[in-house]
């Protein structure tokens, strides 16, 4: 079985779930054993949180997991706590584990500092954030990610998304060992389109203008945060940020993955090995 028919083969053996109340539909998938239960906030680039089902798969046995779609039309980081705060109550587990990767990881960081109660860890891989004491370097990389999303909209008109698309897909076949596996990545970015694009940058600008963490917001997970970290040059500052990340949490456990987030979809078990260590 390749990648890609591994990915269609977890496709049809986690189907989606739907909540609905008077307000909201949500979308997301539920599945898994054990007594402790992992929210997945992954999500990367053009991935979505299904591309890591690898990672999901080896995860499953020891833990239940929760996934959910993000919205497709314009939305919040507030709205999507709020769309997870109402999932939680409805499904009445928690307090739960949240990892979260990229900007997945500063929306686990928004969650966990407005529901204390609901949050039993977190983990953390190649996040953004913003603190309230940043250093300088770290107050700069914001600035040019704010201005580079700013900038996009011109950038498009030199570069488009379909230009962007062929050059990650040359990236990525460059590094498979076996190059059938490219099929799964094809199918993922052809399903990138610049809608996505634009809501995925309006959720790291909300972030990045609107939450400020500090250190009395984390207290309470005091060795209960593991931070992973890797190879990845993330365009949006995620290793920048790790020394301001790492300073507002109290007693975080600091591990480095051999991963990026190709190789992550490929071959996540350093990371699954180290989510185990973590969560006993």
């Amino acid at each position: 079985m390749n990648l890609y028919e591994g990915y269609l083969n977890y496709l049809n053996h986690h189907e989606w779930l739907i909540f609905q109340d008077e307000h909201e539909v949500i979308e997301y998938r539920f599945f898994g054993n054990g007594n402790k239960i992992i929210l997945m906030l992954l999500g990367s680039s053009m991935f979505s949180s299904d591309a890591y089902y690898k990672l999901l798969e080896g995860l499953e046995d020891d833990y239940q997991i929760i996934t959910i779609k993000y919205p497709k039309t314009k939305t919040t980081i507030a709205h999507i706590v709020q769309r997870i705060t109402l999932l939680i109550n409805h499904l009445s587990i928690e307090p739960v584990y949240v990892l979260g990767a990229s900007h997945g990881g500063g929306l686990a960081q928004a969650f966990a500092k407005e529901h204390k109660e609901k949050v039993a860890g977190l983990i953390l891989y190649n996040t953004l954030t913003k603190t309230k004491h940043m250093n300088t370097h770290s107050s700069d990389v914001i600035a040019q990610v704010l201005e580079a999303i700013e900038q996009l909209k011109e950038l498009r008109k030199l570069m488009p998304l379909s230009s962007i698309k062929e050059a990650l897909l040359a990236q990525i076949e460059e590094v498979l060992e076996d190059k059938n596996d490219i099929e799964l990545f094809e199918y993922l970015i052809s399903d990138y389109s610049d809608e996505d694009e634009k809501l995925q940058m309006d959720l790291i600008k909300d972030l990045l203008s609107n939450y400020e963490f500090e250190k009395n917001d984390f207290d309470y997970l005091s060795d209960l945060v593991m931070v992973l970290y890797g190879h990845d040059d993330d365009p949006f500052g995620g290793t920048e940020l790790i020394e301001s990340l790492v300073e507002v949490l109290t007693n975080p456990r600091l591990e480095f993955i051999e991963s990026d987030r190709f190789s992550l979809v490929l071959d996540p078990s350093e990371m699954i090995v180290k989510i185990k260590d973590f969560i006993k």
